[in-house]
């Protein structure tokens, strides 16, 4: 594949773009999707470099500033910064600020273990390294989600480790080919995602590590009653998120969210499978929660994913959906300090095991993107 330019691929055209000290390149296993390389590569030039972190972002704000980072984001999704001068938490975090992002991402409904190091970064979710991660967009099973996340790779393990992406654009075009009747139920039905929170004293929520008073209950106050903070809950999860809960005997929460599962994108116009689909139907599968009550090998509750009307998506569209994903899948072959930007809107990202000491952080933000009315083709 020839490697592109980063004046071939901004809509600027403006050769000034082309800082001398840094060059695109091929990263191994790349491909195109619909015309463009998926991820770019961006490197510092051997015998180049950056002073620091602040130096790195004056470049890639010079890029927003001329508009063409927005560009190179849309046309490929997914961009790799290598040799940024990027080295731990505090780099990232004057890093990703030169990027002209909206705002950072508030994380409404956090179902993982995170620990936050900065204002804007956290770890990437610290269950263990044998736990394998499906694809899906960040909060995707949410009506609140990031536009833009950064991962950040601090410690690389040796072996395993990769983060696996994935054209969420190139997903829709290969389901509508192959799988057409389910595309065409997932339209019209759209996907009730149910996920489970026990209560903060159950021991449940200090093994899988989250809970629903610290994921929604950010109004409640000491003294609450139990019924004041279950209607607070419900508010936030109304006006925040649009979900409806469903307060269990054991004090657990279901939380309800009605939600298309194929998207649009407003600026382009091209149809993206943007949900969690892939993630809850794999976890469920490989803990044997595919029945009720959908109680895992691990301990967990494991909800399934519905059609719109309540009933079930058939096993062999999810089945072939995993397959699918695999099939068009990237692995980031990341090297120590490496930093990549990926649109949320149009790439999905899982997560492979690993042995050893890995380090990944992240930093969630609003991104430019917004989504319309999918009209089926």
């Amino acid at each position: 594949m020839a490697t592109e330019t980063l004046t071939q691929t901004a809509t600027t055209g403006s050769t000034s773009l082309l800082d001398k000290r840094v060059e695109t390149f091929d990263l191994p296993g790349s491909h195109l999707v619909h015309g463009h390389a998926f991820p770019l590569g961006n490197r510092v030039k051997e015998g180049q470099y950056f002073t620091n972190a602040h130096d790195a972002a004056a470049h890639v704000l010079e890029l927003y500033q001329t508009g063409a980072l927005r560009a190179l984001l849309r046309q490929h999704g997914a961009i790799l910064f290598r040799g940024f001068s990027v080295h731990n938490a505090q780099d990232l975090d004057k890093f990703v600020r030169g990027f002209g992002l909206p705002n950072p991402h508030v994380e409404v409904g956090l179902s993982g273990k995170r620990t936050t190091i900065t204002s804007i970064v956290k770890t990437a979710n610290e269950e263990p390294p044998n736990v394998k991660f499906y694809f899906h967009n960040e909060y995707g099973r949410s009506a609140y989600f990031p536009g833009v996340v950064f991962f950040f790779s601090e410690v690389v393990p040796e072996p395993g480790g990769q983060t696996p992406l994935l054209s969420s654009l190139e997903l829709y075009d290969r389901l509508a080919a192959e799988l057409p009747e389910f595309v065409k139920e997932l339209s019209e039905k759209g996907i009730i995602g149910r996920q489970y929170y026990p209560a903060k004293e159950d021991p449940e929520a200090k093994t899988i590590g989250w809970n629903w008073k610290d994921s929604y209950g950010f109004d409640i106050q000491e003294g609450d009653s139990l019924t004041i903070q279950y209607a607070k809950v419900e508010k936030v999860l109304l006006e925040r998120l649009k979900a409806e809960g469903e307060w269990q005997p054991n004090g657990a929460l279901h939380v309800l969210q009605r939600l298309p599962a194929i998207r649009q994108i407003a600026s382009t116009g091209k149809p993206t499978f943007f949900n969690g689909l892939s993630g809850v139907y794999g976890r469920q599968r490989d803990r044997k929660a595919l029945d009720p009550p959908h109680r895992g090998t691990d301990g967990g509750i494991h909800l399934p994913t519905t059609y719109g009307d309540g009933s079930p998506i058939p096993h062999e569209y999810l089945e072939r959906l995993l397959q699918i994903q695999d099939e068009i899948s990237f692995l980031v072959p990341w090297q120590a300090g490496d930093v990549a930007i990926v649109d949320n809107y149009t790439v999905q990202h899982a997560r492979s095991t690993w042995t050893g000491k890995r380090s990944l952080l992240v930093s969630l933000w609003d991104g430019w993107e917004t989504f319309e009315e999918f009209k089926a083709r």
